[in-house]
């Protein structure tokens, strides 16, 4: 029977457009987020250990537009991850507090993504890569798949972002280093200062920092409550943090 026809191009020229920098870089924090999940389903208490995010960053210059790569060593674009790839509005990470909608944020921001991702499968492991794009239809193009068969070519996912498209994006993407670090930091405070977070390695400029470990650059006092009842929840505890006021949110 005949169904809905969605006009991604139209949806996506109607979502709500940056204000300031921080709207701007989402779209950046959302593949961020993709990457630190996919190393924390991966290695689970052992992310910290294991688990590696790189973020590359050219930011904008006349001569030299906004340039991003995302990469890290978590599940990779398997069966599952790609089928909610292929999926607006998909609710795979609705217990994280996902929306679902990080991937047309992409498309809104960025003129040029690439997406290449090593998966395993069974005891084989495969290679898939393609561009994705802005249009009415096909969005997946230039698609490939590579069986790698018994590879040990570690399995990971590798998004590269390439030119900022001439709307708010461009205007309000940050183009100094030290925005983007102080933006970066405030926005993921609080995955850094748990447990779980992978090592973070972010790339702009000529400066390169470390996370979570950079995160005490900004924490001035620190305390820890090892043990507070709770009658819901039994024996819990705290970790109470003052920070300097410029990276709170």
């Amino acid at each position: 029977m005949p169904s809905l026809r969605t006009n991604l191009v139209k949806r996506i020229d109607r979502l709500p457009k940056p204000s300031n920098t921080a709207d701007a870089m989402q779209p950046l924090f959302e593949a961020v987020s993709n990457s630190i999940h996919s190393t924390q389903d991966r290695f689970r208490e052992n992310v910290a250990r294991d688990g590696r995010v790189v973020v590359t960053i050219v930011t904008g210059r006349k001569q030299a537009p906004v340039k991003i790569v995302v990469e890290d060593n978590g599940n990779g674009l398997d069966e599952r991850n790609f089928e909610a790839f292929s999926t607006t509005d998909t609710d795979n990470k609705y217990a994280r507090g996902g929306k679902g909608v990080g991937r047309l944020l992409w498309l809104d921001c960025f003129e040029g993504i690439k997406v290449n991702s090593v998966y395993a499968e069974g005891v084989a492991v495969k290679r898939r890569s393609f561009r994705f794009v802005l249009s009415l239809s096909d969005q997946i193009q230039d698609y490939s798949e590579e069986n790698l068969g018994n590879s040990t070519t570690d399995t990971g996912f590798l998004v590269e972002f390439d030119g900022l498209r001439d709307n708010p994006y461009r205007a309000k993407f940050p183009g100094r280093a030290s925005y983007v670090f102080q933006h970066f930091t405030s926005h993921f405070l609080p995955t850094f200062i748990g447990s779980r977070s992978p090592r973070v390695t972010v790339h702009c400029g000529d400066e390169t920092r470390h996370y979570p470990d950079e995160i005490n650059s900004v924490i001035h006092r620190k305390e820890v409550i090892p043990s507070i009842e709770s009658a819901e929840y039994g024996e819990l505890s705290l970790t109470l943090i003052g920070m300097r006021q410029d990276c709170q949110r």
